[in-house]
């Protein structure tokens, strides 16, 4: 049996998009984002188990999409919450691998090197993360204004989160907290350190109009 499991949270409504639905069932040659986003990790990570928290609305829609594709039999539908930390939280009850990954249902150009950068860090660490540096100036936000800030002392994160499942379980047993932004952070509030790898660029997460059109081009090329 793989031990991995895959949790793609899929309940998000994605309003920055300005779309007629949420942005994984946006399709892109014939399947929807999610579709493309499931086969990417199912090659990458060697045929694991997939748990895919959804609202209720889109239930029928997913089980149809999966259905006819051989990722089907694979796939556990769960109920998706209000909060993205709601829809992980449902897929743990279905959790029984000793490694568990969390990624964006809107991330389908995720790479073989990321991903096995990962597999190799969590032979020696609780929680690995994928990041990148940042190349744009950035600011910090305060009352006055805005400060200049030293951009390298931070990473963007990106996903998939891979966690040992007991860790990630015991993570989630904590009460939800707006300030909680991910996985990684909730791990880190339990006290666990989080070891970070290099991510790859063209892992974006397709969440505007413009970043739609990027994979678009990406997906009918690849």
């Amino acid at each position: 049996m793989n031990p991995w499991t895959l949790i793609v949270p899929s309940g998000g409504i994605g309003s920055r998009m300005g779309a007629e639905r949420p942005k994984q069932y946006l399709e892109i040659n014939g399947h929807p984002i999610l579709l493309h986003t499931l086969r990417v990790l199912d090659e990458y990570f060697d045929n694991p188990v997939f748990i895919v928290p959804v609202a209720n609305e889109w239930r029928d829609y997913v089980q149809r999409t999966l259905e006819n594709h051989p990722l089907g039999g694979k796939a556990v539908l769960v109920s998706g919450g209000k909060e993205r930390y709601d829809s992980v939280k449902n897929a743990l009850s279905s959790l029984n691998t000793p490694w568990v990954a969390v990624h964006d249902a809107v991330r389908p150009f995720v790479n073989r090197v990321t991903v096995e950068r990962l597999k190799e860090a969590l032979s020696n660490y609780q929680a690995a993360i994928p990041v990148l540096e940042l190349k744009e100036s950035i600011r910090k936000r305060t009352q006055e204004g805005t400060l200049a800030a030293n951009r390298s002392a931070f990473v963007s994160v990106q996903t998939p989160q891979c966690f040992h499942s007991e860790v990630l379980k015991a993570a989630y047993e904590q009460s939800f907290d707006e300030a909680l932004t991910d996985d990684a952070s909730v791990v880190e509030r339990l006290g666990v350190s989080i070891h970070c790898v290099f991510g790859n660029e063209e892992n974006i997460k397709i969440t505007t109009p413009t970043e739609l059109i990027v994979a678009t081009h990406r997906l009918e090329h690849r």
